[in-house]
């Protein structure tokens, strides 16, 4: 720890002891941290059909996670770091940093009953972003980078803020600062009918021109309703706006994008291990001060106006999921209406299909898949055509109590007949270790 980070370390440490009530309520506090080492070999190591170059590289760094819990308050915070080093390539060399917060307050269910509130914040630097995150196509390596503790999950209590996170669609290397906060407060009016309201906001700013930064506005309302044991109706409400901070990109220009969105969903457990969801409804979608490029008669480039007329999209999805004895497996597909994802600033339709398959060989030894499909079209406009897929497959074995080992391969390819995006095939191998620090419990 640096000198110039312990007083903040003190002053979060001191929150979270001055949390701790007194009298008989429990309360705890914990820490878990590892170490892991990881040895990649890309062939294309920046995702550019034009500039195709094969590199080994190492990957270092911590995983940091802290947690205080007692009857009134989960508090809790997650670091993933990790230095990348190349041997050909030293100009690739690389950072990144993945900070997740999350705040629960169980006492408010104790002043009005039936209500629950929760926060959750995620900040990432990196690289390149990944075109499926949040989904069950997620990026294998930073599945796992996103963690501090033994599971590879956030802190307990966590929810998901986000799924796509830029909508199925890859982009060349170019470092980027994602950040995704979340408020949500749920009531419970009667034991069959709740309530939930939410807002969602997302910062993408890159260090290129050549990508479009943006701000986005999310409010939800869902009431879900409890036909049976098992079985739930939710019809929800969705406003979405991004508005497009900076010049554009070479190919696109906005000034925001506004959405309205309906639909009625239904969730059955038809078994206790195999559950099911299906939801499907209407979006509105208007872009405003948007222009694109676009090839004249005479050989050369013209600007053109997008329109700025309300556009009716179908949106929806389904998913199942199964678990076995020692196995797991989700599938989900989708339709929705995205913003781009940095590559432009144009509304997209985005077709997504994920699955995901995990299975434990013996006490020591784990595998998982997963596979990922995304089409992405402009809504109007011509900027985005782009079709692409990800395979990956992972094993993880432990060799002792503290110590465990990894071995991965990802292979990505991507068809663009757009301005926006690129052509690229990616073929990816991941070797690694991580070492497991004994769990840090001052309050208990």
């Amino acid at each position: 720890m640096t000198k110039d980070s312990r007083p903040l370390f003190q002053v979060i440490l001191f929150f979270l002891v001055a949390c701790v009530p007194t009298g008989h309520a429990l309360a705890t506090l914990s820490l878990e941290s590892s170490f892991t080492v990881t040895g990649t070999y890309t062939d294309n190591l920046f995702f550019d059909a034009n500039n195709k170059k094969d590199d080994f590289g190492t990957l270092f760094g911590p995983n940091l996670s802290i947690q205080f819990a007692n009857a009134d308050v989960v508090l809790g915070a997650a670091y993933a770091g990790r230095l990348g080093v190349f041997v050909n390539n030293p100009n690739a060399n690389k950072s990144l940093h993945n900070v997740n917060l999350i705040l629960d307050l169980p006492f408010l269910n104790k002043l009005l009953k039936g209500l629950t509130v929760s926060i959750d914040e995620t900040m990432r630097f990196t690289p390149q972003l990944d075109a499926f995150s949040g989904s069950s196509a997620e990026n294998i390596s930073t599945r796992a980078f996103r963690a501090g503790s033994r599971t590879g999950t956030r802190p307990e209590g966590s929810p998901s803020l986000w799924s796509g996170g830029t909508q199925g669609v890859f982009t060349t290397r170019n470092n980027a600062f994602l950040n995704r906060a979340a408020l949500t407060a749920s009531y419970a009016w009667t034991p069959r009918v709740s309530s939930s309201l939410g807002y969602r906001n997302q910062y993408r700013r890159f260090s290129s021109n050549d990508f479009q930064d943006s701000v986005a506005h999310i409010g939800t309302f869902s009431l879900p309703y409890l036909v049976q044991e098992g079985t739930t109706l939710t019809p929800s409400y969705s406003y979405r706006q991004i508005d497009f901070i900076g010049g554009g990109t070479q190919s696109t220009s906005a000034d925001k994008i506004i959405s309205h969105s309906t639909q009625l969903g239904i969730s059955h457990a038809l078994t206790p291990s195999l559950t099911g969801t299906i939801k499907g409804g209407v979006a509105w979608t208007k872009q405003q001060g948007a222009e694109e490029t676009a090839r004249s008669s005479g050989g050369g480039t013209r600007q053109q106006s997008v329109s700025d007329q309300w556009a009716t999209n179908f949106v929806g999805s389904a998913s199942i999921t199964k678990r076995f004895r020692l196995s797991s497996l989700s599938l989900n597909v989708g339709q929705s209406i995205g913003g781009g994802g940095g590559l432009g600033s144009q509304a997209t339709r985005t077709r997504t299909a994920t699955g995901s398959l995990s299975h434990t060989f013996t006490r020591r030894l784990t595998g998982s898949g997963s596979v990922g499909y995304a089409q992405n079209v402009s809504v109007d406009g011509n900027a985005f055509d782009t079709t692409t897929y990800r395979i990956q497959s992972r094993f993880t074995y432990v060799f002792l109590r503290w110590l465990s080992g990894n071995i991965g391969y990802t292979y990505t390819n991507q068809n663009s007949k757009g301005s926006a995006a690129n052509d690229l095939t990616v073929n990816q191998v991941f070797l690694g270790l991580t070492a497991f620090a004994d769990p840090w419990i001052p309050i208990r």
